[in-house]
């Protein structure tokens, strides 16, 4: 692989749960890049609706393979609303 050239990883989709302004919050992460052990994605969050790029907790995240689920939960955030609380209570908490 060229060292410009990203890596596409599967699932590329996680969500899992952080705190944030000290409020707990889920996060859809799209995972766009991998450097070493560490993985890269646009976290979708109630504070982030557009996405913003971090780093993503490798332990501790529920992965989402359907890539249609993981838009339409992102579409949810996007529009102010809220994911689905049976979801949400599958999320791990991370730091």
């Amino acid at each position: 692989m060229l060292a410009n050239e990203v890596e596409r990883l599967k699932p590329p989709y996680v969500a899992f749960r952080t705190m944030e302004r000290w409020v707990l919050i889920p996060v859809i992460a799209r995972i766009e890049s991998r450097e070493g052990r560490r993985l890269y994605a646009y976290w979708f969050s109630r504070f982030t609706p557009e996405g913003t790029l971090r780093e993503v907790p490798v332990d501790y995240v529920v992965e989402l393979g359907n890539d249609d689920d993981a838009e339409k939960l992102i579409d949810l955030l996007r529009g102010g609303r809220d994911l689905p609380v049976e979801f949400v209570q599958r999320l791990h908490v991370i730091d």
